[in-house]
């Protein structure tokens, strides 16, 4: 788990830096990452942790709509002193949490038990997400009685605060610091997409001017392929969360956290880095796992790595998005059992790795194209192009160059196989 501070910690104690904060940086977050995504993944991430969301800039005005915010939160903001009480303590909760580095969970000016993570640009503080407006079960009496206390000066109607005080969820200590460790993660991960979209805008202004920047112009659109291919996985994983919970009172609910932590660590923080290959087995098999939890007997897993190729350095992320692909084109449409089979072996001086599925196939026009030109052609029905593999092709190219070799096998109706090898 990560480092807390005392939820006792007070508003006084998060900090005077809400003045400091607004001279910290003229970059916004609407500038650098877009706002309807941004929302999908607030929204997500709130229901699937059963906390509210929302993010908001330096001065903690909110620049999303509230996700999952409790009733008790909005009859204090329709007050003008509790509207004002709130975004101040939300606005000194990130400047704690940007002054700190790391995640800060605190009592918020209400008495409800929240946490910020801050959304940092190149050094710069641009605001955070927050999630909370909770109490914990070790001290879920005293923590009502505080929360009408602190309510009492707005003027409200008193039964309504007991009754709505009474109605926040309640919830484990451990839980709410799994829901802080995935706040962390999501805020990685807008930092993540809001750099690479910094970084083409600035690459694509001095593209006009000097023509030396196509080799970082080429990296920077490698990072918008990963970074639009990441959220794919994010999304579909959490939205696992969210219906196994309702569909089974949050029995698997645990498992399916802390392996997705796991899986989200590696991406958010590996993506630019050389892994030993046996690494991004283990994330392969957690990433399958997660399949397994949701597709149960319809989805057979097989993993085959030679010994010996364990600790080979291979770009981080290049089996992932493939063994995404043949899940969610190959297998997720088929009515029968279906395999997939990822495997890593020697053969005739080569690294030969290779992703198997026995679902949906691909057309002969799509298998020639992607052997002949590496290239997949726009699929019909699709609206987005084939990122993930492109990404790979890409990096792989990029890493290995001319020793680099790509094979398709494919039938439609009989599967598909993604052969990527290089001489070492």
């Amino acid at each position: 788990m990560p480092d807390m501070m005392p939820l006792s910690r007070s508003l006084r104690d998060l900090g005077e830096g809400r003045e400091r904060a607004a001279v910290v940086s003229t970059l916004r977050i609407e500038d650098i990452v877009d706002l309807p995504k941004l929302q999908r993944i607030q929204d997500t991430f709130a229901k699937a942790m059963g906390v509210a969301a929302v993010t908001v800039d330096q001065a903690g005005v909110p620049v999303t709509k509230e996700s999952n915010f409790q009733s008790i939160c909005r009859m204090i903001r329709s007050q003008p002193e509790g509207l004002r009480r709130c975004r101040s303590c939300d606005a000194a909760g990130g400047m704690a949490a940007f002054e700190s580095g790391r995640t800060a969970t605190y009592v918020c000016s209400s008495g409800l038990v929240d946490a910020a993570a801050p959304i940092i640009i190149e050094g710069e503080y641009l605001g955070c997400i927050l999630c909370g407006q909770v109490t914990l079960i070790d001290d879920r009496e005293a923590r009502l009685e505080d929360i009408v206390r602190r309510v009492e000066i707005l003027g409200l109607d008193h039964e309504a605060v007991v009754k709505a005080a009474r109605a926040t969820p309640v919830i484990a200590r451990e839980r709410f610091d799994s829901a802080v460790e995935m706040l962390m993660l999501t805020a990685s991960h807008i930092v993540e997409v809001g750099m690479t979209n910094l970084a083409q805008r600035r690459l694509l202004q001095e593209s006009a001017e000097k023509s030396a920047v196509e080799t970082s112009l080429r990296d920077a659109q490698l990072q918008a392929l990963q970074a639009r291919m990441n959220p794919h996985f994010i999304f579909n994983s959490l939205t696992l969360i969210c219906y196994t919970a309702f569909e089974e009172h949050a029995a698997k609910t645990e498992e399916i956290a802390y392996t997705l932590s796991d899986l989200l660590r590696y991406s958010l923080r590996n993506t630019a880095t050389t892994v030993p290959l046996g690494e991004e087995f283990d994330m392969i098999e957690r990433c399958l796992a997660l399949h397994k939890l949701r597709f149960g007997d319809q989805l057979t897993k097989y993993l085959d790595l030679e010994e010996d190729l364990k600790d080979t350095p291979v770009p981080c992320m290049i089996l992932q998005p493939i063994v995404e692909n043949a899940i969610v084109h190959g297998v997720e449409s088929l009515a029968r059992p279906a395999t997939v089979r990822v495997s890593a072996h020697r053969k005739g001086g080569r690294v030969v790795l290779e992703v198997f599925d026995d679902g949906v196939g691909m057309s002969p026009e799509q298998v020639r194209a992607l052997n002949d030109n590496r290239i997949l052609p726009p699929i019909p029905g699709r609206k987005r192009p084939a990122l993930g593999l492109q990404s790979v092709i890409t990096r792989l190219e990029n890493e290995f160059g001319s020793r680099f070799a790509l094979a398709v096998e494919s039938g439609e109706g009989k599967g598909t196989l993604i052969r990527l090898s290089w001489t070492t």
